[in-house]
């Protein structure tokens, strides 16, 4: 991980003298060229999660037959599931990849951020590390202030992630799978957990985080976008 760091902290150096080349020397603009260069070195998986989820999402009917079907024999179900899914040919675990990459980024980018005053020798009081009123280094907790506009951003932009990411299906009058509650909890729970990270932790990976949720809108919505327009076409 210590490997990690490091080669993270020089490509953010090297983002922080770019930035400061086109006359914006602040370590929170590299951050966000980070994060941006991050996302789109991401898409490809992006791309094959939302494949994935839309595959999920018509396959719902088919295995709430299955469940119907083998209600009371767990290890058939289970078994004609996988059928199903190896018919359909959908891993129902690609979705979770850009999740799990993203983690360990996460936690490198904390340790980062937390080792700066060693690493780079940068104090509080420089300019480069204030970044629209936030000092990058800083956790500025749960507090009435300016900064808290930072951790309502991140739910913010969270929840439209979470709406635009999440495949919606006619209602069939049945109750809802148990892959649709996850999704419901899914969007209600993941802005108040990123909002508590925000406040918890340095404002820098505020920043990270809301740049990759402005990105993952849009990414989705080009996606969404592409893959009707592709059914469209096929269907001519």
């Amino acid at each position: 991980m210590n490997t990690v760091v490091q080669g993270m902290t020089f490509f953010l150096e090297w983002l922080f003298s770019f930035s400061s080349m086109i006359g914006l020397p602040y370590y929170g603009v590299a951050i966000i060229l980070f994060t941006i260069i991050i996302k789109i070195l991401l898409y490809p998986l992006t791309w094959k999660q939302m494949i994935s989820m839309r595959k999920m999402s018509e396959l719902q009917p088919k295995m709430k037959e299955l469940q119907k079907q083998y209600s009371h024999d767990k290890q058939k179900l289970n078994q004609k599931i996988m059928e199903l899914y190896n018919k359909e040919q959908v891993n129902p675990y690609t979705g979770c990849l850009p999740v799990v990459i993203q983690l360990p980024i996460l936690w490198a980018f904390y340790r980062m951020l937390y080792q700066f005053p060693q690493t780079l020798g940068l104090q509080g009081s420089e300019p480069s590390v204030w970044f629209l009123g936030f000092n990058i280094m800083k956790a500025y907790g749960l507090t009435l202030s300016y900064h808290l506009i930072l951790p309502i951003f991140a739910a913010v932009t969270t929840y439209l992630m979470t709406k635009v990411s999440t495949p919606t299906n006619p209602s069939s009058g049945s109750a809802p799978s148990s892959t649709e509650q996850t999704q419901k909890f899914m969007v209600m729970f993941m802005p108040f957990f990123l909002a508590y990270i925000v406040v918890t932790l340095p404002s820098g990976l505020g920043f990270y985080i809301v740049t990759m949720n402005v990105m993952s809108v849009l990414q989705t919505i080009y996606i969404n976008r592409k893959l009707k327009a592709d059914k469209e076409k096929a269907a001519v």
